[in-house]
């Protein structure tokens, strides 16, 4: 089982790498490939949500499309 220090670990470890994956992503390039990095990031927030990867895909698209109006 978790203990609260080791949730609060967690997640002040995942808000610091969201940080640095902000970083990478402004650089202009990079060793990995950005579709490779989309594809875990979805898979990570599945398993941590509980939704669907295709649920998380849909929604991405739906973003896309309402920046496009």
């Amino acid at each position: 089982m978790v203990n609260n220090g080791e949730q609060r670990a967690a997640k002040f470890d995942i808000a610091n790498l969201l940080g640095w994956f902000e970083c990478e992503m402004q650089k202009e390039s990079n060793t990995g490939s950005p579709v490779d990095a989309r594809r875990e990031l979805i898979r990570a927030l599945s398993i941590f949500s509980g939704i669907s990867e295709n649920q998380i895909k849909e929604s991405l698209e739906d973003l896309k499309e309402s920046q496009k109006q």
